[in-house]
């Protein structure tokens, strides 16, 4: 539980400055208005800072991208802390990023580089909220799922 904390936290200082929201059991949780209108046509280049929680709660991180949009097509890079690959190797874990985007719908796949012996990729399914500034969905990958959140 107290990795989740950290991990909200992290994402609301990281982009707000102030915690706006909270933890309820061990999900992310913000209130979005009443009557909020998907974003239909938002740019999504950019630094985002996020975080993911795996189902079994397991694998709790936090991480930096950096997109480019052009048109629907979205490419990046990651950065995070290396909480699974051989530490002896390397502090942090970088990775790419292919996707698109439909309407409020962000889908990606992150593909780690192999640093620290980490080369697998995970699929990534969001949706954007009304602002353009967080992106909230659930990833897949061999052997596991999990939710993410990604605000700028």
């Amino acid at each position: 539980m107290m990795r989740e904390k950290f991990l909200a936290l992290a994402i609301a200082v990281g982009t707000f400055g102030v915690v706006t929201g909270g933890i309820v059991g061990v999900g992310l949780v913000t209130a979005e208005p009443a009557g909020a209108q998907s974003v239909i046509s938002q740019n999504l280049s950019g630094d985002w800072t996020g975080g993911y929680i795996s189902s079994d709660h397991s694998d709790v991180n936090t991480f930096n991208v950096k997109l480019r949009q052009q048109a629907q097509a979205l490419a990046g890079t990651v950065n995070e802390p290396n909480v699974f690959g051989d530490q002896s190797q390397a502090l942090f874990l970088t990775s790419t990023v292919t996707g698109d985007v439909r309407g409020d719908a962000v889908q990606f796949v992150k593909t780690y580089d192999g640093s620290a012996g980490v080369s697998h990729s995970v699929r990534y399914q969001g949706k954007l909220d009304h602002t353009g500034r967080r992106i909230r969905g659930t990833y897949t990958l061999e052997g596991g799922s999990g939710t993410f959140e990604m605000v700028r």
